[in-house]
């Protein structure tokens, strides 16, 4: 079966002018939107407050970038990441997990984050909280260790940030029995990608990871397993410049063997 080559494919998915089934369907849409203005002046409280049910929150930055640059990278660039590229990622991973995973399973306890901080400009070092309502980092009173004594791959240690996503894993197998782990592991899996697919937008570098050492988590960051368990890891940074390839030496030409017997 021959490889798929996905950088080609989101190029030409990219480039590619719009179906005539799109702008059929753009121009009934158009038609429904004034037959229904009646309808849509009752929900006018809701779309003020950009919060739409079922319906994912567009990507803070260019999600053609996003795109195009979405691979998973363990190499950073030694200056700090803007701490403003961080919060609008998780702002926005959180919007998502409200609009999407909320109205579906109501009674599941919502993931948090906690963001352990070495290199973010407006940031000071140290282990944050983040606090979906009001959108910002709020400093815990933990002392951390480097960051690389908390992890397993030490290119993760070297990030400028780590966001370690946990849930409450005790309310969740008693609402949903033991098939409720698989859905709060989804649902923090889900935030983890929004944020990074959102930090790649912004124009930053990450990686999806499995997350702090088990010991480590315990000892400094209190995650017990039961009401703090850790779902999975997020490690961001700025991109390291691509340094291109010397060019390759030319090979020798061959030597004029034409006299030898």
């Amino acid at each position: 079966m021959p490889l798929i080559d996905t950088a080609r494919l989101t190029e030409e998915l990219l480039a590619a002018p719009p179906t005539a089934s799109a702008t059929t369907a753009t121009a009934s849409a158009t038609v429904s939107t004034a037959t229904a203005a009646t309808a849509a002046t009752a929900s006018t409280a809701t779309a003020t407050a950009g919060f739409r049910p079922g319906a994912a929150p567009p990507l803070p930055g260019d999600p053609v970038q996003a795109l195009r640059r979405r691979t998973a990278q363990r190499h950073w660039a030694p200056e700090p990441l803007d701490g403003d590229v961080l919060v609008q990622a998780l702002g926005y991973a959180f919007e998502q997990d409200e609009r999407l995973w909320r109205p579906a399973f109501p009674t599941l306890p919502a993931p948090s984050a906690t963001v352990l901080v070495q290199r973010l400009l407006g940031v000071p070092d140290g282990c944050h909280h983040y606090v979906p309502g009001e959108r910002r980092l709020e400093p815990e009173p933990r002392d951390l260790p480097p960051l690389a004594d908390l992890v397993l791959q030490l290119e993760f240690g070297d990030a400028p940030a780590l966001v370690v996503v946990h849930g409450d894993l005790a309310a969740t197998a008693e609402r949903h029995g033991a098939g409720g782990h698989r859905l709060l592991l989804a649902r923090g899996a889900a935030l983890a990608h929004a944020t990074w697919l959102a930090a790649l937008s912004l124009g930053a570098a990450g990686s999806v990871f499995a997350g702090v050492l088990g010991a480590a988590g315990r000892t400094h960051l209190g995650i017990d397993g039961s009401g703090r368990a850790q779902l999975i890891g997020l490690a961001l940074g700025s991109p390291r410049p691509v340094r291109s390839a010397p060019a390759p030496a030319p090979a020798p030409a061959p030597a004029d063997r034409t006299g030898e017997r």
